[in-house]
């Protein structure tokens, strides 16, 4: 042969084997980009409706439902959307429609309004987007349904990595350049897949191009979309409405990295890297599973969905390891039963393109259903607690991964060269070890006495009175009022109707200001010291009526202000609701009987009541000072901060203590203005 033929040769050999391994890349990059776009929008879909129409427009718990509801029916129109574009214009439409969307989310418009509008788009073409690349995928065979799978556990742990590297702050909610920047390149990458997608079909007319070790996924050409159909049976294609449920647990528990590192005490990027590991753990295995093509696959199903219920049950457990090994028992089990799921769909044959377009509409509609019922606890008496949902989530994935592989004989078999999607995934572990390496945890500064600057602060969970999530404007109200201590209001440490950020980590971080915790509704919300100086001790004490549907609380700390001066700061919030006065006047006198006639105290929080009302009367008859009123007789309202018509947030000090000052700026980072003493002897 000559030297030219040879040439020939080795081009189409290279050719071929290119051609060969795109549509695996594209199969797993492809899913995992768009899932990773569709949990960031999620993020921000559900603080918008809860801050800016709940909130902001007032919209009550019964329209929110209504509204949550009917974007998340959307997801019965992916049958609809499939039959007119077909399946391949369809993806286009849905995964670079999210893509264009979580752009345009990114450029700030002004108006928060405009932000949830776009969610809303962004999470209907998500949710439409999975059961459509769920069908090509088994169209293509059933090896390439395995890499939409691996690609679905891709997208979480790329999600996780992102996430955690901004400490929980969604990009999304930042406007600088280099978020911006971010997106874009990933967007591109998006699009940069689907157009690689869509030449590849193009070039599929002429032949047929296997799947990995070539056993299995013949790709049909393009525009033959109803010529190979690979679905499985009835009851494996409706195991697909636990995806809801997967969606819920990973957004609530598995990769919410502030909530494990709350619950742990651990540092957030060492808790990032365990969530990392515990995502990278299900991948392998998965792999594992989908190279050794697994035979009895019913009896992992059972196993996995067994482990995943019982460790379910520990996800708030007191023990730091056993939340640890509960989040990775829960992580592998529910990667290995979404994997069984997706394959199970492609084993066999049947009618079964409705059935997932179905299932998929269900489980979405849990999705929001779940969701909606873990934090409507807060507002409406319920006859459960929240944390049963995570088990019933767990429950019904166990049970649909196992009607996916109950009947099954034996497991798919993919190309060993798939193993290289987990080796190469290690490297999302860099930022959070790099994170870990460079972390610096801030330290008290040693004080000179008295006088000390002292703050109180409702962050309103980080939102402004338009529903922005603007962390950065309320701690440069913070910094700029140069307090020694700031007791903080409403803080959000993994809420998903708060965009599931760690507030008092990121604040610590952001203003060098170690801090300590004072948890009142739930182990995730509750109150907060911020302190420049040393705390000695401190005690969280409840307050009643333990009925309520937000529990309230204080928290005692002893603070070394230097100079062999100690100032005992007593940081509280009270019951909000403004004809209930009756239950701030049972909370009051617990205050007062801890406080007791101590010394060199101050007593700083929202408590909900005007100057004249009876539970602030109890304050000043049992000998505290009111600091704002100490210094004006008209003192600055506080609440809201848009209109400023009362005032609600108050620093009582003991009568030892001399007030010199007292501020409150005008600022609508929050919906309450702060107040700031300076106090000395």
């Amino acid at each position: 042969m000559s030297e030219n033929g040879n040439n020939r040769q080795g081009s189409r050999s290279s050719v071929a084997s290119c051609l060969e391994i795109r549509p695996v890349i594209i199969e797993i990059l492809l899913p995992a980009l768009t899932v990773m776009f569709g949990l960031q929008v999620l993020r921000l879909l559900v603080p918008g409706l809860t801050w800016i129409l709940g909130d902001r427009l007032n919209l009550g718990a019964v329209y929110l439902g209504g509204i949550a509801l009917l974007i998340f029916a959307t997801a019965f129109m992916a049958g609809g959307l499939r039959r007119l574009f077909g399946e391949n214009r369809s993806i286009i439409v849905t995964a670079g429609g999210l893509g264009l969307l979580r752009l345009l989310m990114q450029i700030w418009w002004g108006e928060p309004l405009v932000n949830l509008i776009l969610a809303m788009a962004g999470t209907a073409l998500f949710i439409i987007f999975l059961p459509i690349s769920l069908n090509k995928s088994i169209n293509r065979g059933s090896s390439a349904a395995g890499y939409f799978a691996v690609g679905l556990l891709i997208g979480l742990a790329l999600d996780t990595m992102v996430h955690a590297t901004l400490r929980t702050y969604d990009s999304v909610w930042q406007t600088g350049w280099p978020m911006v920047l971010l997106t874009i390149v990933l967007v591109l990458l998006q699009w940069l897949l689907l157009w690689c997608a869509r030449s590849y079909e193009v070039n599929q007319t002429s032949g047929c191009v296997s799947f990995g070790n070539g056993v299995h996924g013949a790709i049909p050409p393009t525009g033959q979309d109803n010529t190979r159909v690979s679905y499985g049976s009835g009851q494996r294609t409706w195991a697909w409405l636990a995806i809801g449920p997967f969606i819920f647990l990973q957004l609530v528990v598995l990769h919410n990295v502030g909530r494990l590192a709350v619950v742990t005490g651990w540092s957030l990027h060492i808790t990032t890297i365990w969530v990392l590991v515990a995502q990278l753990t299900g991948l392998a295995i998965v792999v594992l599973m989908l190279v050794r093509g697994e035979r009895y696959l019913w009896l992992y199903s059972l196993v996995y969905g067994l482990l995943l219920i019982m460790a379910s049950l520990f996800t708030y457990t007191e023990s730091s390891r056993e939340a640890l090994v509960a989040l990775l028992g829960m992580q592998v089990s529910a990667s290995m039963l979404i994997a069984f799921i997706i394959t199970g769909c492609a084993a066999g044959s049947g009618s079964g393109r409705s059935a997932i377009m179905l299932a998929n509409g269900i489980g979405m509609i849990l999705l929001v259903v779940m969701l909606l019922g873990y934090y409507v606890v807060y507002q409406i008496k319920l006859p459960y607690d929240n944390t049963v949902l995570e088990i019933a989530a767990a429950v019904i994935i166990a049970v649909c991964g196992f009607l996916a592989t109950v009947r099954a004989r034996e497991g798919l078999t993919v190309s060993r060269r798939l193993w290289i999607v987990p080796a190469l995934s290690v490297l999302l572990l860099l930022p959070s070890l790099a994170g870990a390496i460079t972390w610096h945890e801030p330290e008290a500064d040693t004080g000179d006495g008295f006088p000390v600057r002292v703050m109180t602060y409702n962050l309103h969970n980080g939102f402004n009175p338009d529903g922005y999530l603007g962390m950065e404007a309320l701690a440069e109200v913070i910094e700029e009022n140069h307090p020694d201590i700031v007791i903080l209001q409403e803080i959000s440490r993994g809420w998903v109707i708060s965009g599931r950020l760690d507030m008092l980590t990121w604040l610590s971080q952001r203003l060098d200001m170690p801090y300590i915790f004072g948890r009142t509704a739930d182990p995730l919300w509750g109150n907060a010291i911020l302190s420049r100086y040393p705390v000695v001790e401190y005690v969280n004490h409840e307050l009643p009526p333990r009925d309520l549907f937000i529990l309230r609380g204080f928290t005692v700390a002893l603070v070394d202000i230097g100079g062999g001066e100690q100032l005992q700061v007593i940081a509280t919030h009270f019951h909000h609701i403004d004809e209930d006065t009756e239950i701030r006047q049972e909370q009051a006198p617990v205050i007062l009987d801890v406080w007791d006639g101590a010394s060199t105290t101050v007593i700083l929080g929202d408590l909900n009541a005007d100057p004249d009302s009876v539970e602030m009367a109890m304050f000043r008859e049992a000998g505290l000072v009111d600091a704002a009123a100490s210094v004006s007789s008209s003192p600055a309202n506080t609440y809201d901060s848009e209109g400023q018509y009362r005032r609600i947030d108050y620093i009582w000090v003991s009568p030892d203590l001399t007030v010199e000052a007292v501020f409150v700026p005008a600022t609508t980072a929050s919906d309450h203005l702060p107040v700031i003493a300076d106090i000395t002897r």
